[in-house]
């Protein structure tokens, strides 16, 4: 009998939110009001990819209410909207009602607001030549930027690489996922064909070439210059490339593309990824992956965003350093 006493007041001191269903609004962040007929979907991870689990519809003032309680981390709420899909991670020990899910219009032009930088890093070696691009585009705006056409980026694999070229694409989420860029319209470039939502979204590409002293690529034109990253044991030279100097946080030589196609001589051999594997104290497990991600995105964030600086100024940890010479 006294066990069926604690049993039941266990029951009633049980959090009322663990068996709540999930409540919350849709809102269209480009008009900044509630937005009606989405499907909200609670999703989980599983063997076979996304598991649905429960869904509702938003009503006319953007409602919505999943009668189902929040699944074990991690659990997710996913929308598609006009073409593209919208994930929010719902945390574990968050209150389910109350949320604020965000969709957004979409445009097939580059919205403003929204900036792209482009990362080429060359690591040669006695046996291979590594090559590791980037894409890091800021959506700063309230729109979804989509262009089936010609894809949220382009660029130039060499022909070695092959035609199938794997893209680790890391939305706002920051949950990376595998993408295959598709071959765009233009002789030897590729398209990634995926949505940028307002936010930061990365695209990151690996490829192992055979070793050579030589390397030659073109670029996709933009507002802001390509910038080629080589460790400080390397040094590049060639038609439509400057060097704009050392970033010694991560031990890298910058340089800048000043043309539309690159071609360059290679003379030394070293990598940074193996400069910052050393430099970390922490084991961390190897996965048999180049481990690029990282370190490009220290350069980015050396890196000023705002559009029309001219050659040489940099930011460095938010303080920019202006580097003297000819224009």
């Amino acid at each position: 009998m006294r066990y069926v006493s604690t049993l039941a007041l266990a029951l009633v001191l049980v959090p009322a939110s663990l068996f709540a269903a999930i409540e919350g609004t849709v809102i269209n962040g480009t008009t900044g009001k509630p937005e009606p007929s989405v499907k909200i979907s609670l999703v989980q991870p599983g063997a076979g990819g996304m598991q649905a689990i429960a869904s509702a519809t938003s009503d006319a003032n953007g409602k919505f209410s999943i009668d189902h309680e929040l699944p074990p981390p991690p659990a997710l709420l996913q929308a598609d909207y006009k073409g593209v899909q919208y994930t929010q991670v719902q945390p574990p020990g968050r209150p389910t009602t109350g949320i604020q899910f965000q969709i957004y219009e979409s445009a097939s032009k580059p919205p403003q607001g929204m900036q792209m930088a482009h990362l080429i890093m060359i690591e040669p070696s006695p046996t291979s030549l590594e090559i590791s691009e980037t894409f890091l585009i800021r959506n700063e705006s309230t729109t979804t930027f989509q262009d089936s056409s010609n894809g949220a980026a382009q660029f130039y694999p060499p022909k070695t690489a092959g035609d199938k070229v794997q893209v680790s694409v890391t939305p706002p989420t920051q949950m990376t996922i595998q993408r295959q860029a598709v071959k765009a319209a233009k002789p030897g470039s590729f398209k990634i064909d995926y949505p940028v939502r307002p936010g930061e979204t990365r695209f990151d590409m690996h490829y192992t070439l055979p070793a050579s002293d030589t390397f030659s690529g073109k670029v996709v034109e933009g507002e802001r210059p390509t910038t080629v990253v080589t460790p400080l044991s390397v040094r590049i030279s060639g038609d439509g490339i400057r060097d704009v100097g050392v970033e010694q946080d991560v031990q890298a030589r910058l340089y800048q593309i000043t043309g539309p196609s690159f071609e360059v001589k290679i003379e030394g051999t070293g990598s940074i990824r193996d400069r910052q594997s050393n430099a970390s104290n922490a084991p961390e497990e190897d996965t048999g992956q180049p481990k690029t991600t990282e370190i490009l995105a220290k350069v980015y964030d050396k890196m000023y965003w705002v559009l029309g600086l001219t050659f040489g100024i940099l930011a460095l940890g938010g303080t920019l350093l202006f580097r003297k010479g000819a224009a």
